[in-house]
């Protein structure tokens, strides 16, 4: 179990290094130089969704390491410094973004509705000014988790924010940049979109009372000077962005058909070629199973022959010769469960010996007490022996004796 959960996480760790590569390998490439692409508005729908308050949304906007913005309406070589203003009516918010380019000039960039209903759902809508990008370009993000800054807008420490900076007085975090060439920016921004939240694009407005509240704020500087510059100028038989960017994917999409098919195509030709080598594998796998099978086989039976001869030459043996022979007649005609067949015969054999050690020992046993009897034998002669002589000695004496006393009374 650990090795095979050891296999999953470094199968998961190489898929997520992989799609993480793909994605830093990612390039966007504009369809034309028009300005709306100087500032991506899901970038800004997903840093609003990550600022805890409208200062931080300001300071996120001008941020010098991000680059979320590459607007230079004004043409000096520099990026303009964005600024947030806000009003609000009921439970409707409306952030206005502009852009600073000269001492009381400012420009409507994009417009930030946040509407609260009577079930106390947050709805947000980022709506691009149409002198930058056309009539009705709005996207609706729709949040993974609910972002820090609604809660702001409806609690106690709430305080309506206007960007208190203008020409020539910037905040202190603030550094001025050259714009970047706009493909490039475009790669760079889509790393600063969070991709885990949906944006869709709408036509309509959700609140018509947002109108008024933009108009009360709104500042439209650049515009009223160069007319000829708004969008529908710079882009004819175009509505707004989108229709720019729809046209360009769908000329896209026949070109990633056509891809699509040779991609298909060539992973057919592969599919092929790996069946054919897995095949070819297979075979040698087979090939090569069988010849081990086949050295096991006869590894076995010289084994069981070499104990069978073993086992002729001990008479004792017989029984266990015969099981043993059994067996190994089962091993030779390929029965599947030899490690078994081996195990009983080992156990069959352990007992043989069991039983032949007390026959061994009762040999022993005899052969002791039949050398014990014969090495007692002479002994017992020898005993036998001296016995008949002592008394053979003791009557010699008593007749002796008895002559003795028989000649002595006779003289007597």
């Amino acid at each position: 179990m650990r090795t095979k959960f050891a296999s999953l996480l470094v199968v998961l760790f190489i898929t997520t290094t992989i799609q993480l590569s793909a994605q830093r390998r990612i390039t966007v490439e504009a369809v034309n130089n028009d300005i709306s692409y100087s500032l991506d508005l899901k970038a800004v729908a997903s840093i609003f969704g990550d600022s805890r308050t409208l200062e931080d949304f300001e300071r996120r906007l001008n941020d010098y390491d991000a680059q979320i913005s590459n607007l230079d309406l004004n043409s000096d070589g520099e990026i303009d410094y964005l600024r947030v203003i806000e009003t609000s009516e009921n439970n409707l918010h409306l952030v206005v973004i502009q852009a600073i380019l000269d001492r009381d000039v400012f420009q409507d960039v994009a417009t930030i509705v946040v509407e609260r209903d009577r079930y106390r759902r947050t709805y947000v809508q980022v709506i691009g000014d149409p002198y930058m990008y056309g009539y009705n370009y709005i996207i609706e993000p729709v949040y993974l988790r609910t972002p820090r800054i609604f809660s702001w807008f409806w609690t106690s420490r709430y305080q309506r924010w206007n960007s208190p900076y203008y020409w020539g007085y910037y905040p202190r975090h603030y550094h001025h940049r050259r714009p970047i060439e706009i493909n490039l920016y475009l790669t760079h921004i889509n790393h600063h979109i969070n991709h885990r939240h949906n944006y869709r694009y709408s036509e309509n407005i959700r609140n018509e009372q947002a109108y008024r509240l933009r108009n009360s704020v709104s500042r439209n500087d650049y515009g009223v000077r160069y007319p000829d510059r708004e969008f529908s100028k710079r882009n004819a038989n175009v509505k707004n962005r989108y229709e720019i960017e729809r046209r360009s994917n769908n000329g896209s999409r026949s070109n990633n058909n056509i891809e699509e098919r040779e991609r298909r195509d060539n992973r057919a030709i592969n599919n092929r070629t790996n069946d054919n080598t897995g095949r070819n594998n297979a075979n040698v796998r087979t090939e090569r199973g069988e010849r081990n099978e086949n050295n096991r086989m006869s590894s076995n039976t010289e084994v069981n022959n070499r104990s069978n001869r073993e086992e002729k030459a001990a008479p004792t043996r017989n029984s266990n010769t015969e099981r043993y022979n059994r067996n190994s007649d089962s091993n030779n005609s390929g029965s599947v469960n030899r490690s078994s067949s081996n195990r009983e015969n080992r156990e069959q054999q352990k007992a043989s010996r069991n039983e032949e050690r007390p026959v061994k020992a009762n040999r022993e046993l005899n052969r002791r007490n039949e050398r014990s009897v014969e090495a007692a034998k002479p002994a017992r002669e020898n005993k036998s022996e001296s016995r008949s002589e002592s008394r053979s000695e003791r009557r010699s004496d008593n007749n002796e004796r008895r002559s003795n006393s028989d000649s002595n009374n006779s003289r007597r």
